[in-house]
């Protein structure tokens, strides 16, 4: 992604305006209980690939991140083949694991570093647990906030675009600060967004699907939440790859 380590954002604007009809409150349960289930083994292999790709080389980092965007785009036309779409969804963690290792590595080295990593991942775990509760409890419909979302999103790529090509904004503190900021709005909209079609309108085969959109969804407000936590330790105002 260009914010940072790993291949976020750039994987997360499809759409779910393809769901599936409205579910019923027993299936939109079981659903979110796959989900969940599927959401947390992804993240552990995000971690176990954090682990194997600490001494990969920096050259790696563009065919690991359009591996990346392959398995994303490849899990929408998955969605009749379950097996597929599995496969690709821990292929996809795999990737991004190798992807933030050197990130995570770099940090790894230092208990202050140590700690930012941490504290993002509960950070964002607690942020997540409450916008899916909230979202459960209740029954609100964020399906409105799409059009603005995709918005955002093309907002985020092209401002960071234009920071590499306009150094002072590049190396403000101000500027990383805002730019995270909004980031971490725009995908804990994403977020609320997703929770509410995982009740609302998935299906109940939709479960692959669904856990993508809550992974990229917890991906990319870890490195937005990291970076934050960086630039208030003094350290990673303008860390990019």
């Amino acid at each position: 992604m260009i914010n940072g380590s790993g291949f976020g954002y750039g994987n997360r604007g499809q759409s779910p305006m393809y769901a599936t009809a409205s579910n019923s409150a027993a299936d939109a349960a079981a659903l979110m209980s796959r989900v969940s289930y599927l959401l947390c083994t992804a993240l552990l292999i995000t971690a176990a690939g954090c682990y194997l790709g600490r001494d990969l080389s920096p050259t790696l980092f563009w065919p690991l991140a359009i591996g990346s965007f392959a398995c994303v785009i490849g899990v929408n036309f998955a969605r009749n083949n379950p097996p597929l779409g599995l496969t690709l969804l821990y292929v996809l963690s795999l990737l991004e694991g190798l992807l933030l290792a050197p990130l995570v590595t770099m940090l790894a080295r230092t208990p202050a570093g140590a700690q930012m990593v941490e504290g993002a991942f509960a950070i964002t775990a607690v942020l997540m647990a409450g916008l899916g509760s909230y979202v459960w409890i209740s029954g609100a419909d964020f399906i409105g906030l799409g059009k603005y979302l995709l918005y955002g999103i093309i907002g985020l790529v092209l401002i960071g675009i234009l920071s590499w090509f306009v150094r002072p904004l590049m190396m403000s503190p101000q500027f990383n600060m805002l730019y995270c900021l909004a980031g971490v709005a725009i995908f804990t909209g994403f977020a609320l967004y997703d929770f509410s079609n995982i009740k609302l309108r998935y299906g109940p085969n939709d479960y692959v699907i669904a856990t993508v959109q809550l992974y990229l969804d917890f991906l990319n407000l870890f490195l937005f939440i990291l970076r934050i936590l960086m630039m208030l330790g003094g350290g990673g105002g303008s860390n990019r790859r």
